[in-house]
């Protein structure tokens, strides 16, 4: 059995502190309706890991590639096999490390506190926008274009030389 990958891994414990789907989560910040610190901070969190998930997917590529079967390297590919395991050792501890600030953020937060915040602030973002939308619909729209309003323009503007050079003293 495979051990899940950092990105499942944060999704899961991201998922589990706001008992919503990561998408969820990241189209509400998109929107604006989220001004909690510590969503942000994680949500840029999963972020950099979704980019150390992407260079650990290239670097494992190209170690698979180095390695396949029935190919037998010459002796400058085991230079490149070493720097490619080892870069791909060292994203993995990145990413695992970006997993535990992760953590770190949430646990830093009482259990639960952090969903029921969330459901407190869309619950007041939501209204205004749910009065907004109730507005839009009683009130009539006018059809009527909008005229530019040329009163306030000014003529052409005109060029302006540039002011002269000093002229030299003479003696």
């Amino acid at each position: 059995m495979s051990q899940p990958t950092a990105l499942a891994s944060a999704d899961a414990i991201i998922e589990a502190a706001w008992q919503r789907p990561v998408d969820a989560l990241q189209t509400l910040r998109r929107e604006g309706r989220i001004s909690d610190p510590a969503l942000l901070t994680v949500l840029r969190i999963r972020q950099s890991i979704v980019f150390a998930d992407s260079e650990i997917s290239g670097h494992q590529e190209r170690v698979h590639h180095l390695t396949r079967p029935g190919h037998v390297p010459v002796l400058h590919e085991l230079d490149a096999i070493t720097s490619a395991a080892t870069q791909l050792h060292i994203a993995h501890a990145e990413a695992n490390a970006r997993v535990r600030a992760l953590c770190a953020v949430i646990d830093a937060h009482p259990e639960g506190h952090l969903a029921e915040a969330l459901t407190r602030e869309l619950a007041r973002t939501g209204e205004p926008r749910a009065e907004a939308a109730r507005a839009r619909t009683t009130t009539g729209i006018s059809t009527a274009p909008a005229t530019p309003d040329t009163s306030a323009t000014q003529g052409p503007v005109r060029a302006v030389e540039p002011p002269a050079a000093p002229r030299a003293k003479r003696r």
